[in-house]
């Protein structure tokens, strides 16, 4: 390193010293130029600089040159669960709520550029351990809502698992008066009317009909005993006979039941049944010789429920209640156009409630697209202009004391008229009803 001087004089002192003084100089100006990381060899000093100017550079042309990320301007996807009876004793009706659904999925996405709406499909069984299953494989499927389920004890399994998860439902078809107040904290709406309501338009029909003795037959399931309640309540006085029987056993006889009816002498027959079953019961109660009027609910209006009969003769004398549409709208002249366009027949039972369904839940995730869509979408269904109808959602909190604690009901259903449809030799022919029914 100090090379570069001349060799020390002891005998000269101030040489010494000034020589001392230039090696203590030159040492620190090489210190100085190393820290810069520059070598320092005797007197020839190479600076390896060529690397690190040429690194420099590159990075002030990136920085200069690079183009700013591009926004991506995709449709964000959107995944809606629906819960559809593949399985189960209304499985004939889960092709016509999947149509219904897809082709409110297809508007959806044509209509707006935002959101990729997707449908993921679970089957329900019309059970409700069944329905658990399929709704937390939906909610693992990152779904945003639920559409359903059409049986009301699927509906209820399946709210057990996608209220903790803050994954609302909507169903299409539940009626049971039992939802009205289940402990669900408020993820459960639905946009058909209570059974409570239905029955009191049923017992309407059946009083003006002349008869005072019916017989109840119902299934055992939520739905068949739940109508079957609420019809008790709202007749007020004695019935005949009440059957139950569980269409998910096929161990009852429809020809018993019928012998039970006739064998007491009763006026008529208030069925509260789905369409495969209700069709054996009927046909066992012509083949016994029932004189007697049949009366039935929303389970026995399906357009194609004369289809379940062998013999079309024992479907006379029927007349059936159903919740009936709103006034004609845009909405529902174009649902029903694409419909039939699609090969469906809009008679079909509850295909406009799950157009609807579908829609309120999309519509709610385009309000409120990173947010718990709870309330949001309370709101949407409050005079909500559907394919079915006007839809008043009353969306209040209740409480009711059991033992000692306090349980926070919600009640949020549709409010909707009924219309009767009166079946006949040749013909099925449809009147209105304007019963509103209880809350």
């Amino acid at each position: 390193m100090f090379s570069l001087f001349v060799k020390i004089q002891m005998g000269n002192g101030l040489n010494f010293s000034m020589k001392i003084s230039k090696i203590f100089f030159l040492s620190i100006v090489c210190i100085f130029i190393l820290s810069f990381g520059i070598g320092c060899d005797g007197a020839s000093v190479e600076i390896e600089g060529s690397e690190i100017g040429s690194d420099a550079q590159v990075l002030g042309e990136t920085a200069n040159t690079a183009e700013a990320p591009v926004p991506d301007d995709s449709p964000v996807t959107k995944k809606i669960g629906m819960l559809s009876p593949r399985t189960g004793p209304i499985s004939v009706f889960s092709d016509q709520y999947e149509a219904a659904a897809n082709l409110a999925v297809g508007i959806l996405n044509r209509s707006q550029e935002d959101y990729n709406f997707e449908l993921v499909v679970g089957d329900s069984g019309c059970d409700g351990a069944k329905a658990a299953i399929s709704a937390t494989e939906l909610i693992d499927e990152g779904v945003v809502g639920i559409v359903g389920a059409a049986c009301s004890g699927a509906t209820m399994g399946a709210i057990q698992v996608a209220a903790p998860a803050g994954i609302p439902m909507v169903s299409y078809a539940s009626t049971s008066s039992t939802i009205t107040y289940a402990e669900d904290n408020g993820y459960l709406f639905r946009i058909v009317p209570s059974d409570a309501q239905q029955a009191n338009a049923l017992a309407a029909v059946i009083e003006d009909s002349g008869a005072i003795m019916p017989a109840i037959l119902h299934m055992t399931n939520d739905y068949g005993r739940g109508l079957a309640d609420d019809f008790e309540l709202n007749w007020g006085t004695q019935v005949c006979k009440r059957v139950g029987y569980d269409p998910a056993d096929g161990s009852y006889d429809p020809a018993t039941i019928a012998q039970s009816v006739i064998g007491e002498e009763c006026d008529s027959v208030v069925l509260m049944s789905y369409a495969t079953d209700g069709a054996l019961i009927m046909e066992a109660l012509y083949s016994e010789g029932f004189k007697g009027s049949v009366f039935g609910g929303d389970g026995l209006t399906d357009a194609t429920f004369q289809e379940s009969f062998t013999n079309i003769s024992a479907l006379d004398r029927l007349s059936a209640t159903k919740p009936r549409p709103g006034s004609p709208s845009n909405v529902q002249a174009e649902f029903e156009t694409a419909y039939k366009s699609a090969g469906g027949d809009p008679e079909d039972i509850y295909v406009h409630e799950v157009y609807d369904a579908v829609n309120m839940i999309a519509t709610a995730v385009i309000a409120n697209p990173v947010g718990d869509i709870k309330w949001t979408l309370a709101g949407i269904g409050n005079n909500y202009s559907g394919a079915s109808g006007l839809h008043t959602l009353m969306l209040m909190v209740m409480y009711q004391v059991r033992g000692t604690r306090f349980v926070n009901s919600w009640f949020r259903e549709a409010r909707q008229p009924f219309r009767v449809l009166r079946y006949g030799p040749r013909k099925r022919g449809s009147q209105a009803l304007t019963l509103m029914g209880r809350s």
